[in-house]
């Protein structure tokens, strides 16, 4: 089950990212329709593994690429020092926009799944899935802008390049929340199943 989930969203980036390769590829090598026509069959069989590939690639790389920009902008936070006033208007802007997180977000639901560790894992696979999903997003929205940027027609770019923009944006507001939700779930679990094999691994060690 979990490889055929990871299979499908593999398969809907890598989709996703030969669409703005395919534009840049137009622009320098043109194919000929009737040529793709007389041989869709193999040419299917050919692009699913591609697309599976360049799906991985596209996850692989927005992880490295949002890991990288974590450090630089803890990099610079620590070169660049703010005025007080400016970070908390700063903090109140950015909660304008995205919210309050809870203190103790999936408590209850955390406490449940301690009860059934299979069920705990299922689900925290399906929280990293959706980390995957919106991180994958966000660079294919990015890449897209960019290629929009350089190579769509002049009444399109705009437009094109506009809203790969704030997909861009609000992939990665979308992936810092449910990257935060699965981690505070995770913690939540874990602290949960120690509380609940402690007995038993005191009763153990007695």
């Amino acid at each position: 089950m979990q490889f055929a989930v990871a299979l499908i969203e593999y398969l809907i980036s890598g989709v996703v990212a030969s669409a703005w390769l395919t534009a840049v590829l137009l622009n320098h090598y043109p194919l000929l329709l009737h040529t793709i026509n007389d041989h869709k069959d193999i040419l299917i069989l050919v692009y699913l593994p591609i697309a599976y590939i360049l799906g991985i690639y596209v996850d692989a790389t927005s992880s490295y690429i949002i890991r990288r920009a974590k450090e630089l902008l803890s990099w610079l936070n620590k070169q660049v020092t703010l005025s007080p006033t400016i970070l908390n208007r700063l903090k109140r802007i950015y909660r304008f926009i995205v919210g309050t997180p809870k203190a103790e977000p999936y408590k209850n639901t955390a406490a449940i799944m301690a009860y059934s560790p299979a069920d705990a894992v299922r689900t925290m696979e399906a929280y990293v899935s959706r980390d995957r999903i919106a991180r994958g997003t966000a660079l294919n929205a990015f890449a897209g802008a960019v290629v929009a940027c350089f190579y769509a027609p002049f009444e399109d770019k705009t437009l094109v390049t506009t809203i790969c923009l704030v997909a861009f944006v609000y992939s990665i507001m979308m992936h810092r929340r449910l990257s935060r939700l699965s981690s505070s779930f995770k913690e939540v679990v874990l602290k949960n199943l120690k509380k609940k094999h402690a007995p038993a691994e005191q009763r153990e060690e007695e």
